[in-house]
């Protein structure tokens, strides 16, 4: 598209999520970078050089301020999100904001009311649900292309140091949930639709905050999901949708999964061509023989199909986000509001179901 105009950027943070941000946005031709924010002048700065950005601003008013300014994103602190989502809505500015977009319902619908008044695009920066490799899962949920869905499964946990990573585990903002669980959450949302019931069993840290979860949601169609999410165990973070006529899983690591393995199961009785007979005869002796088993159990069962996301993992959500951009979109169909605010909406009522554990001092 050789006469697609260029959308000029503000990032917003000069944290480890903007400076790995700034390595895709590096890959998209239509895009430049023509400003960087931070709350200190010094790290503005710093990160300009880096990244060889032009402007470096000591706060968000300034970079908003500028009228060459197409889009921000935002990878603040999560506690800021929402208000600086919300300023740079009110400043004309279209926005795609880390995850969580904001830390509760009533502040994610105050983003998202800002959004609607100022007739800009906003999107939360959910990256796997631009991955094509999950976008074939829900295409496949969404068609029924192996009958009916019926079960999600999904887990994301990796063990973290408190002492090397404390804005997981407190102040406004942090937990398991609102950092790792929006990921499963969300995929469940997509996949299976909205949610009738949630029941989770969550740990919580001497500070209160939530460091390990497990959810079972109920959904209005009838689909459950189980999904789990841990700061402080390393879960084998698998993701699978069992559907009436087969499954579906994405490939490791399910953080960036680039293919997916889709077994195609018939019913139990159910009549199979040229079954019977010697073919009969034949699959009871293979079984019989240890390397034949050992063989399907390195094979997994089912087909994979490879769908690549690319030169970098954030480079599809980013390509859609300015394909938004060019269409005039307010909103992102891959990433809808409506999902954005049903994913605090499970996280709330995760955090109420029930008494936390809560662990001792040490």
């Amino acid at each position: 598209m050789s006469g697609a105009r260029t959308w000029r950027f503000g990032v917003v943070g000069t944290g480890a999520m903007s400076a790995t941000m700034m390595e895709c946005l590096g890959l998209e031709r239509r895009v430049q970078v023509a400003a960087v924010a931070s709350a200190d002048a010094a790290r503005a700065r710093a990160f300009a050089d880096r990244f060889g950005i032009a402007h470096a601003h000591a706060g968000l008013a300034a970079l908003l301020a500028r009228a060459d300014i197409d889009a921000v994103y935002i990878a603040t602190a999560t506690r800021d999100h929402a208000a600086h989502a919300i300023a740079a809505l009110e400043a004309g500015k279209a926005v795609l904001c880390e995850k969580p977009y904001a830390i509760g319902v009533e502040q994610g619908q105050r983003v998202l009311d800002a959004a609607q008044r100022s007739g800009r695009l906003f999107m939360e920066a959910q990256w796997t649900a631009a991955l094509p490799a999950c976008r074939e899962l829900l295409r496949l949920a969404r068609e029924r292309a192996l009958g009916e869905p019926v079960l999600l499964h999904s887990e994301f946990g990796i063990a973290h140091d408190p002492a090397a990573h404390p804005r997981l585990f407190d102040g406004p903002g942090a937990g398991v949930l609102l950092d790792f669980g929006v990921y499963p959450i969300a995929l469940a949302l997509q996949a299976l639709g909205p949610v009738r019931a949630v029941d989770a069993a969550v740990r919580c840290n001497a500070a209160g905050v939530d460091v390990h979860a497990t959810l079972q949601l109920t959904h209005e169609h009838g689909g459950h999901s189980q999904l789990a999410a841990s700061l402080v165990c390393a879960l084998p973070n698998r993701t699978s949708l069992s559907f009436t006529g087969g499954h579906v899983s994405l490939a490791s690591p399910v953080m960036g999964a680039e293919s997916l393995q889709v077994c195609r199961v018939a019913p139990v009785g159910a009549a199979r061509p040229g079954a019977g007979g010697s073919r009969s005869a034949l699959v009871a002796a293979l079984r019989r023989q240890r390397w034949v088993r050992r063989l399907k159990a390195s094979l997994g069962g089912g087909a994979a199909h490879e769908h690549s996301f690319g030169a970098d993992r954030y480079a599809p959500q980013l390509s859609h986000f300015v394909a938004l951009l060019d269409a005039g979109a307010l909103e992102s169909d891959l990433m809808p509001h409506a999902t954005s605010l049903a994913v605090l909406r499970v996280v709330e009522a995760a955090r109420q179901c029930r008494p936390p554990v809560v662990e001792a001092s040490p």
